[in-house]
């Protein structure tokens, strides 16, 4: 159920139109201009912060795991990306499953390269694999770098 939740979520991204590399909104493709506030937030470059903090909760939606959660599924926005219990296990029963996200405000334990590097290829700098249902993201380094920057902030 999580799986389909987070590829309803990407497919919405990717339907929607993303950020370009230079961090502006494209137009839509009926030929439309992007709206006065997206052209306003485009025309302003954010700091990898901001934009690490776009990604983390928009894009990659890292905090849908990683933040715990009420009993009616609300975050806990005190407890901000400091890991939380997976709301559910693995569709299939011999697969192996996280049964906690890990806290990652502050890197939660990374350094900023390993996180960079598991961002851009998928796999820890040992080549090992997150368990899922971590998402094996192929990120560009900009936004790892991004990314990095924001969780170390907090």
């Amino acid at each position: 159920m999580l799986r389909i939740l987070v590829f309803v979520g990407l497919m919405f991204v990717a339907s929607h139109g993303a950020a370009q590399d230079d961090g502006t909104v494209p137009e839509k493709q009926t030929g439309q201009a992007a709206s006065p506030a997206a052209e306003q937030l485009s025309a302003t470059p954010a700091s990898p912060v901001e934009r690490g903090k776009y990604l983390v909760h928009h894009v990659a939606m890292c905090v849908m795991c990683h933040t715990p959660k009420t009993e009616d599924g609300k975050l806990v926005t005190t407890r901000l990306l400091q890991g939380a219990p997976m709301p559910v296990g693995s569709p299939y029963p011999r697969q192996r499953w996280a049964f906690r996200a890990p806290a990652i405000a502050g890197l939660g334990g990374f350094s900023e390269e390993s996180l960079v590097t598991l961002l851009q290829t998928g796999s820890r700098p040992d080549g090992a694999a997150p368990e899922p249902p971590m998402p094996s993201y192929r990120m560009t380094e900009e936004d790892a770098r991004a990314v990095a920057a924001y969780l170390k902030s907090l």
